[in-house]
Formats: structure tokens, sequence, C-alpha cells
């Protein structure tokens, strides 16, 4: 009998950051997924819509050992939310809402933004991205030598750049971003809290956009979309910045072993209630409401 190789599956250009930032990941249905969590997937980049059937995502749910998946569907199913893009090749103060002005004004001329080499970010950007790890509670935080790990595995990464803004001289916000088809993708953002006042998120941002529109090989810039849960103050920033909402349907989809959990509303109403009581406490109420999006997902072959 004759035998025949089984076709390997290239890794999503994106893949080795992410593991070098502590994600797991998983090349599947065009796109890559990271862990999010202890419970959850997400696609990336998270503001392109996928084409997947329900049998597709629940196998990768069972080769990746997770409770539910996130993602932008192709079709309209599951809930509504917004993607935040810019088109506009004139992009400037004049996009942006007169609250946010006044945020890049108090900068002043204390805020300088750059591009800025890998290497200059491995030696520059830990306590950047140390602060920002602490503010957002993450539990896993990266080592200084595993963040120069990172940076060298983005150097051989095509198209993946970093802008940074520098308040006083010292590296205060950064921002990594990729280029694919034309559009540009902002993936991670980083601030130091100590250098709020000078506002070096909204001087990165209203910079960064409006150099990757000023380029020739690129159409649109995406800060990505609302997550499940939503919050409501990256949205707004988004926003202010003259980003402009585009709906995009996002589903969700619960491991085969787990689906149970839609079968009651009452249930999803309890866990909500406990998940409102106890805050971030428990990781598994941090799914709690994909439970929702879940039941609303209509994906084909169910």
């Amino acid at each position: 009998m004759m035998s025949f190789p089984v076709p390997t599956v290239l890794d999503h250009p994106l893949a080795p950051l992410y593991r070098a930032l502590g994600h797991r990941t998983w090349t599947r249905l065009g796109c890559l997924w990271i862990d999010v969590g202890r419970f959850s997937l997400v696609s990336v980049p998270c503001s392109d819509p996928i084409t997947a059937s329900l049998q597709e995502v629940e196998e990768l749910l069972r080769t990746a050992g997770r409770l539910a998946a996130q993602f932008p569907s192709i079709i309209p199913t599951g809930v509504v939310t917004q993607a935040y893009w810019v088109h506009d090749h004139g992009y400037g103060p004049a996009s942006q809402q007169r609250q946010f002005r006044q945020h890049v004004a108090r900068g002043g001329n204390r805020c300088q933004v750059t591009a800025i080499e890998w290497r200059d970010l491995a030696e520059q950007g830990y306590p950047v991205l140390r602060d920002s790890l602490i503010r957002q509670g993450r539990q896993q935080q990266l080592t200084e030598a595993s963040w120069r790990q990172c940076c060298a595995v983005a150097h051989d990464i095509p198209d993946l750049e970093a802008t940074g803004c520098l308040v006083d001289g010292v590296l205060a916000a950064f921002l990594i971003s990729w280029t694919w088809q034309r559009r540009c993708y902002g993936l991670l953002s980083f601030r130091w809290s100590a250098y709020d006042q000078a506002r070096p998120s909204h001087v990165l941002v209203q910079e960064f956009t409006r150099r990757m529109m000023a380029r020739a090989d690129i159409d649109a810039v995406t800060l990505g979309r609302d997550m499940v849960p939503r919050q409501t103050s990256i949205a707004d920033f988004k926003r202010h910045a003259g980003y402009r909402e585009e709906p995009l349907s996002v589903a969700a989809v619960l491991h085969p072993g787990w689906r149970w959990l839609l079968a009651s509303q009452r249930l999803r109403g309890s866990l909500h209630r406990l998940h409102r009581r106890s805050g971030q406490r428990w990781d598994v109420l941090e799914n709690v409401e994909l439970l929702d999006v879940a039941a609303r997902s209509r994906l084909p072959g169910a």
C-alpha cells in the first residue's frame, strides 16, 4: 500500500511572537489562535473575520484543552461588536475628538514618537512592559531575560514593527504592529504609568496612525475590536483617537463537554451574579459573558 506524507501546517507568522510572550499557540482555520487566561482561545488578528464550522472549532478546543473560543465570524451570528479602523490617508488632529486633541497637546514638547529598533526595545522596553502587566493583574509576568528573547524573536518576523513614545528622553509607551496585505494591525501596546501625566499613549497613537496612513503600502490601520467582555474605556479611547467603528459579528463556541451550560438560562444568570460579586478572583468566571455569546452563535454544522 502506498503511503503519502501528511501535509505540514505552517506556523502563522505571528506565532513565534506570542509564544515568546508566554502564550500557547495553534495555527488553524487560516489564522492564529492564542490562549487567553487558562480557559479561553481567541483568534489573531482579532479584527479579521474567519470561516469556520462548529465541528472545526470544537476540534480545536479538544486539541487545545480549552473551555471556549471567541472569534469574528464571516457569517452574521453571535453578537455584533465593533472593530476600530482608520482608512483616511489624511488622518491627523482633525480626525480626533476635541478631548483627545487636548490630551495630545498636554504632552507638549515632552513627548517624542519614533520607530524603535528591536535591540533598543530589548534594552529599554522592560520597565514599560512590567508596569503594564502589573497594572493589568497578569499573574504570569515575563522576566527581563524573557523579554530580551521576545525582542530577538520579533526581529526575525517580516513586517513586524515597534513604535515608541519617549517622555523627556525615557521610553514611556510602545506599540507593536504588523502589516499584512496592505493593512496595518496594532497588536500590542504598553505604557509606563509613572509617565501618564504626559499622555504618551495619546501622542503615540496619533503619530503611529498618521505615519502608517502616510505610507504608500498601507490602506488601513486597525487597533483591533471590542473583546468579550467589552472594556468601555478602551473602546472610548479608540473612538476619541479618530478610529471608526465598523460592525463585526463575534461568535463563541464551547467545548462539547461543557455545552450543557448553554441549556439553562437560569444557570447562566446565576453565574453572572456570582461573577459580579467575586470580580476576577475566579479565573473560570472570566468566561461567563462568553456563555451568552455562545448561546446565540449558530455556525455551519450546528
